[in-house]
């Protein structure tokens, strides 16, 4: 439904003083997609990470690779993965696990070793 068209057909347009619920429902809700500052730390570090495994993806196995380009790179989705891949949703599951916990094991590796230097 357009709010125009609600509006110019609506006889109480010459006195409206408020928004009418016809118009209120068709309206984008103004706490969709709303981020707390709260939130913004924990978004910061998914990013960082993303980007850590996409930059660091040459330490993964072939297979750990296939799934993470298409993952965060292509944006598919497990499901997808699989099809293209022709594995289970759980092996592409598992594939993401082992790539992320093996960069995880590989920053906190780098960051020892450059606290020692």
């Amino acid at each position: 439904m357009n709010t125009a068209r609600v509006c110019t057909i609506c006889p109480d347009r010459p006195t409206c003083t408020a928004i009418c619920p016809d118009v209120e429902a068709i309206l984008p809700s103004m706490e969709a997609g709303r981020i707390d500052h709260e939130d913004l730390p924990r978004l910061w570090r998914g990013m960082m990470f993303t980007r850590a495994i996409l930059d660091h993806d040459d330490i993964l196995t072939g297979r750990q690779q296939d799934v993470v380009r298409l993952y965060y790179r292509e944006q598919k989705d497990q499901k997808e993965i699989a099809t293209l891949l022709d594995v289970t949703q759980q092996a592409v599951n598992d594939a993401l696990e082992r790539a992320r916990t093996r960069i995880g094991d590989f920053l906190k590796a780098a960051r020892k070793k450059q606290a020692r230097v």
